[in-house]
């Protein structure tokens, strides 16, 4: 496979994740809209106030339909609880960050990178970009240090070293995410003009691209 086949392959994969992402994000909202709807429902026909006299209330959860007389329960969590893990700053989007950028890195780390450098002749350490070796520094942090950026990891960053403190939890806006999308997309662009040969200085800013994609001549067939 040739050289740009690879990078759009990997562009493809990313452009993956982001409709994952988006969708997971759009769930998250979604179910603590409907929670939040529910709750207010069951305190108002009961006529009290929210945590009145103590009381919760209580959501169960299950893979199961809920109208099954022996349905198992996966889980049984306070609905304050729960509109909390699927709020923006929740435990929910920011796992799904996690995970995403664990996914990402892993499959340029151990697919990608060895393919460009066998496309291109090349030694493996010799393929570089600098959000991915940003990418490196999060997803060991996320799974050696609990998510908490150790300044041993945080002096290595390039890209994103002014998004994350030092010794704080790795936090992942919406925003950050989708910049961290862009960013790796630049990365491509990149590696793309050093394999033609090519300088965009002076043509255009490649840190202004918001999208990247490849488009390949068609071959004519036989008349």
């Amino acid at each position: 496979m040739e050289y740009d086949d690879v990078v759009k392959e990997f562009i493809d994969f990313v452009n993956l994740q982001v409709g994952v992402y988006m969708n997971s994000i759009a769930g998250f909202s979604g179910a603590k809209i409907q929670m939040e709807r529910q709750v207010a429902r069951v305190l108002r026909a009961q006529s009290r106030k929210k945590d009145a006299k103590g009381d919760l209330v209580i959501t169960h959860q299950s893979f199961e339909d809920p109208q099954s007389p022996d349905v198992v329960h996966s889980r049984i969590i306070t609905a304050e609880k729960f509109i909390e893990e699927n709020s923006p700053s929740g435990i929910n989007q920011r796992q799904l960050s996690y995970s995403v950028i664990v996914f990402i890195y892993t499959y340029w780390e151990d697919e990608i990178r060895l393919r460009l450098a066998t496309a291109a002749g090349i030694d493996a350490k010799n393929v570089t970009s600098d959000i991915m070796s940003d990418l490196r520094c999060i997803r060991n942090s996320i799974l050696h240090t609990k998510g908490v950026f150790t300044p041993e990891w945080h002096v290595k960053l390039v890209v994103l070293k002014d998004c994350f403190a030092v010794d704080e939890q790795i936090e992942i806006s919406y925003e950050l995410m989708h910049q961290i999308f862009v960013k790796i997309k630049q990365g491509c662009a990149k590696l793309i003009f050093e394999w033609l040969g090519v300088e965009p200085e002076g043509r255009f800013d490649i840190d202004q691209l918001k999208g990247f994609a490849i488009q390949k001549g068609r071959v004519k067939g036989p008349e």
